[in-house]
């Protein structure tokens, strides 16, 4: 478990705590000011997470659900817009008397579950099931909030390479982690790729570029099509080009859920190299 703060003023974490694993804070406005780029700089050993108080805003890995900024119903639509951008863990903050109406948001919207950051105010350290962070102390001097976060955040930690905490906290197992690496005659080059995956309902591939900093992507992957089978030798009727609104520009780590297949043909491009990874 990992310490993350967050403020309205960015320095005052730094006095607080002057090299913070995990920071948080505000890229959109709507009355007070987003932190600056020399705000972010104040931190330049931490991983960052960026909040977003719009559901309007195409853009953060957290989506603010609170009175004056986003509703519980507007969270399903921006974190499949956030998907659909090419970010696979939208994330949602929330206090904890707000979380079921916001899960009920995503039930009825039919989109599936985000992460969730949940503001307990308990005073201790501790995570709810089913939330990826718990924000449980609130409006400390001078001025900041803190809270607890899991070891790996998907989409905002790069990935483990041996898998580690990965499984335990997306609910899937690493099968096999493949390190691809773009064509030398033309790193632009469209590249395909045969895998073989486990035939179960879990069965899916990430992609995953590497990524930066601020948890997006150095290099990002364009995936048009993705074509698999299962064991009757028959296509199980998944391809993502077909869903309306499909972005295939990946901009951090995606998710593509094949249940029941045993191989897929990937097609994909990429400037740089990345990590595939085959789940089940």
């Amino acid at each position: 478990m990992r310490t993350m703060y967050d403020a309205v003023t960015a320095a005052n974490i730094t006095k607080a705590n002057p090299n913070p694993q995990l920071v948080a804070g505000y890229i959109d406005k709507i009355k007070l000011a987003p932190w600056s780029a020399s705000d972010w700089a104040l931190f330049p050993n931490a991983r960052k997470v960026t909040i977003v108080k719009k559901a309007s805003t195409r853009d953060g890995h957290v989506l603010d659900v609170e009175p004056g900024d986003a509703t519980p119903e507007q969270a399903p639509g921006w974190a499949a817009q956030r998907r659909a951008d090419g970010f696979a863990f939208p994330a949602i903050y929330c206090n904890r008397s707000t979380w079921p109406k916001v899960k009920a948001a995503f039930v009825a919207q039919k989109v599936d579950p985000p992460l969730y950051w949940i503001a307990t105010a308990s005073g201790r350290p501790e995570i709810p099931d089913g939330a990826i962070a718990a924000q449980y102390m609130l409006d400390v001097a001078p001025g900041i909030d803190v809270s607890a976060v899991a070891d790996y955040w998907p989409g905002v930690d790069p990935a483990p390479s041996n898998g580690g905490p990965a499984a335990s906290t997306t609910g899937v197992e690493l099968m096999e982690r493949i390190t691809i690496n773009p064509p030398a005659d033309d790193p632009t080059k469209d590249q395909a790729r045969r895998v073989f995956l486990s035939g179960s309902q879990g069965a899916a591939v990430i992609f995953r570029p590497r990524l930066n900093a601020e948890g997006y992507a150095i290099n990002p992957i364009w995936v048009p099509s993705i074509f698999a089978w299962g064991s009757d030798h028959q296509g199980i009727g998944y391809n993502p080009a077909d869903d309306k609104g499909y972005q295939p520009k990946l901009t951090s780590h995606r998710v593509y859920r094949l249940p029941g297949g045993v191989w897929a043909d990937l097609n994909f491009s990429c400037a740089g190299p990345f990590e595939l990874d085959i789940v089940g």
